[in-house]
């Protein structure tokens, strides 16, 4: 009955108002800026438009990374000079593909190329028939080709840019809301 009875004072009615109001608005930017976040972070699997253009995610160049390395390590494997770093790209390729986030996908593919990079160093030094020089050429080839589209990769650039684009009250008042910005891939 006593809410009741203050429901009628106007100043109370105000209050409740606002109150309410401002509730509202906090929970319209923060399922607004929770949504873009997403929508920001589909780009690192679906691909980045640009120009009429859509550029390949790079999530796709990952994963063209994960397969060429599972070749080359499988064909080097064989080498007993170089079957310790085939075992050590198998394992760093098993984090890539096990990481789900974007940040977790970013380390690991940075371990990844670090394996491939150190296995391709020893490999100059060990005796490769043909066929594993050639396979050891056209991995290295893809994976290089695959880190340079992800370095040239417009992902970063875009989702830092539009997640700063944001009108002054989303910009204002996402410090003060637990929304987690998107995800940016660096190794």
């Amino acid at each position: 009955m006593i809410f009741m009875e203050n429901l009628k004072n106007r100043k109370t009615a105000i209050l409740i108002t606002v109150i309410v109001a401002i509730a509202a608005t906090l929970f319209g930017v923060h399922r607004s800026l929770t949504r873009l976040s997403r929508e920001l972070e589909q780009m690192f699997y679906d691909g980045v438009y640009h120009d009429g253009y859509v550029e390949p995610g790079i999530d796709s160049h990952i994963t063209n990374c994960a397969d060429s390395s599972l070749r080359l390590a499988t064909v080097l494997m064989a080498n007993p000079e170089l079957s310790d770093s085939a075992q050590s790209v198998l394992e760093r390729r098993r984090e890539l593909l096990d990481a789900e986030s974007i940040s977790g996908k970013s380390i690991a593919f940075g371990r990844l190329s670090s394996s491939v990079k150190m296995m391709s160093k020893a490999a100059e030094n060990a005796d490769l028939t043909e066929r594993d020089k050639e396979a050891l050429s056209q991995s290295l080839a893809t994976i290089n080709g695959a880190e340079a589209a992800i370095r040239n990769s417009l992902y970063n650039e875009t989702v830092s840019f539009r997640w700063r684009q944001q009108s002054a009250i989303s910009s204002i008042l996402r410090a003060f809301l637990p929304v987690k910005a998107p995800e940016m891939f660096s190794f």
